[in-house]
């Protein structure tokens, strides 16, 4: 997630914002950390479900694309949120 830091400011020259500007940079943080939240518990969702479907695979299909049954057992084994 974003870290941010904020130096200290000469509050003589600093540009003062409107409670408008304050309200409408908060929106906005808000809506990048929704998305990025977002875009992770859809990472996830998929990471899982591949790992599902990897496991429905046959024996024949696991030997054509050179995986063992015990690697997709140990892949699927891992918590969801471990690539």
């Amino acid at each position: 997630m974003r870290q941010e830091c904020i130096d200290t400011i000469e509050t003589a020259t600093a540009p003062q914002l409107s409670w408008g500007q304050w309200a409408k940079a908060g929106v906005a943080m808000v809506k990048k950390d929704a998305l990025q939240l977002a875009e992770q518990l859809w990472t996830w969702h998929e990471r899982s479900r591949q790992r599902f479907k990897m496991q429905q695979l046959s024996d024949v299909t696991l030997k054509d694309i050179g995986l063992s049954r015990a690697d997709i057992e140990a892949e699927a084994r891992k918590p969801f949120w471990k690539a």
